[in-house]
């Protein structure tokens, strides 16, 4: 490199660590992540994943992680902490994608790869998040660099069993293996060359190899076969991870589109690869195909896509991209152009860097307060992290779209009043419209969260659906009049009607909120 694009290399990686530094602590906290932590708090908790509560994700990320959680302890910020395993998977990916263009290219292409990768809006901002896609990412850049290296073929097993036990995606990426392999195979690529003479990337020329592949990769899914077998939880593991996720694709009106064009683009890359069968390093070849499998598999049958479903392959993405940015006609002005594109996109995406973490944390502080360990809260998918919930399933996409369309019962108000639930997370659309229109008529605005409840009627007259203690309030606490025609307090309500005599404009609260300080009159938007 020249001295100055020495300059403009540290200069991006020193930006990249600056920015992720910024983005860890302002970044707004993804859904999935609370859903994620949840999960693994159930750990904690002494519950199985699947039978005790909801998840359509493999276990092995819960797990591991689950112990920290366990170490940290019930704290509102948990999720900036539980971004910091993160870190190491990250700077692994980027060690992986140095290994890895090193050995397609040289130095200096693997130095650009990184910092591209590094600086990538996608990758920059979902390998920030607490997420079992970065383990699961991390896990196949490792099987990548032993595969190119050509040995150790049980633990490349092994290393994908562990990334099946950690996302179901992982079928995408056996299967690109396989058709990469197989195509390796049969165009004969790399037989010419004798630095590249070893099997390809399912060492498909040597049974062996095969039968250590599979020994290792089996080791970890059965050991968690036999664990949720034995734990009764075998059925609920099958249905949330098999029959749950499948029922999104009857949802989906205009997925037979992908299917019917699969077989098009398929044969697309088919002949590409055939036309670059000759190319002058086979694994740069071998590489390229298992984007364009990847991709068109993707995309043909895959029921919802996201940016982070790509995460496997923009390792490989940031290798070819800086390869052709360090081959163009003036280097510098191409990398220079793309860095500052990045860095736009990443300002844009980021929402300009401002703190939208705190919005979480208040929420958190809240949800602490609101109610003690034991009691149940109800939220879209566990974003309130360290209490259970009455519903089962997380009310994501995949639930709302199954709900939408019937497949799912909407059983909100039945769990609520069976589980004596009196906390919820505040209204939004996430909610199904039956459960929604409960919760509106049954439970009071706190800030961010919701206690059971409900406004007087004009006449004084009030409805319970969850029974429990209750107290009438108004703006100065506790409201002067008769409950039932007994002086107003804390009461046991039964579900049904109910009359107040005395202050215009009260509420009736579930009284335990308002003891813990708690009022509609004076919401909690604001950190304690």
């Amino acid at each position: 490199m020249s001295r100055s694009e020495r300059l403009l290399l540290w200069s991006a990686a020193v930006a990249a660590l600056a920015l992720r530094v910024l983005a860890w602590l302002h970044y707004r906290f993804d859904s999935d992540e609370q859903q994620h932590l949840h999960v693994a708090w159930g750990w904690t908790a002494g519950q199985v994943q699947y039978r005790d509560l909801f998840d359509n994700h493999t276990p092995l990320f819960h797990m591991l992680t689950a112990p920290l959680l366990a170490l940290l302890g019930e704290r509102a910020d948990i999720l900036l902490w539980m971004r910091l395993p993160m870190v190491p998977l990250f700077a692994f990916v980027l060690w992986g994608t140095f290994t890895i263009a090193r050995q397609l290219y040289d130095a200096r292409v693997a130095a650009w790869a990184v910092v591209l990768l590094a600086l990538f809006p996608p990758f920059f901002l979902k390998s920030l998040e607490y997420r079992p896609d970065n383990l699961w990412n991390a896990l196949w850049i490792a099987a990548l660099v032993l595969l190119l290296r050509g040995r150790r073929v049980f633990w490349v097993g092994f290393i994908l069993g562990c990334a099946l036990a950690v996302s179901v995606k992982t079928m995408l990426l056996l299967i690109t293996l396989g058709v990469t392999g197989m195509l390796w195979w049969l165009f004969g690529i790399g037989r010419s060359h004798e630095a590249f003479s070893r099997p390809g990337p399912i060492h498909a020329r040597r049974p062996t190899a095969i039968v250590l592949l599979l020994s290792g990769f089996a080791i970890v899914p059965a050991i968690l076969v036999i664990y949720f077998v034995s734990a009764g939880a075998w059925d609920s593991l099958i249905y949330c991870n098999v029959t749950f996720n499948s029922g999104l694709a009857l949802t989906r009106k205009y997925l037979w589109i992908g299917r019917a064009i699969f077989p098009f683009t398929f044969a697309a890359v088919v002949w590409a690869a055939w036309r670059a069968r000759r190319n002058e390093h086979p694994w740069r070849w071998a590489l390229a195909v298992m984007v364009g499998v990847f991709t068109v598999t993707l995309a043909g049958f895959w029921p919802l896509i996201s940016p982070r479903d790509f995460l496997p392959m923009m390792s490989i993405a940031a290798i070819f991209a800086a390869a052709a940015l360090t081959d163009a006609r003036r280097p510098l002005l191409a990398i220079g152009a793309t860095l500052v594109l990045f860095c736009g996109a990443l300002y844009y995406y980021a929402d300009r860097f401002e703190n939208n973490a705190d919005w979480h944390v208040t929420m958190m502080e809240q949800a602490l307060r609101l109610t003690h360990p034991g009691e149940r809260l109800l939220d879209y998918k566990g974003e309130t992290i360290y209490r259970r919930r009455p519903f089962y399933y997380a009310l994501e996409i995949v639930t709302r779209s199954q709900m939408a369309a019937g497949i799912i019962p909407d059983t909100i108000e039945r769990d609520v009043i069976r589980t004596r639930t009196y906390a919820a997370q505040a209204d939004g659309p996430m909610w199904p419209p039956a459960g929604r229109a409960f919760l509106l008529a049954n439970f009071v605005n706190l800030g961010r969260l919701r206690a059971a409840g409900q406004w007087l009627q004009p006449d004084g007259s009030f409805t319970i659906a969850v029974p429990g203690p209750y107290v009438v309030l108004d703006e100065r606490g506790l409201a002067q009049g008769t409950l039932d025609g007994a002086p107003n307090g804390i009461r046991q309500l039964q579900a049904g009607r109910h009359q107040f005599t005395g202050a215009r404009g009260a509420c009736v609260v579930w009284a335990p909120a308002f003891e813990r300080g708690h009022s509609p009159f004076h919401l909690r938007d604001r950190d304690f």
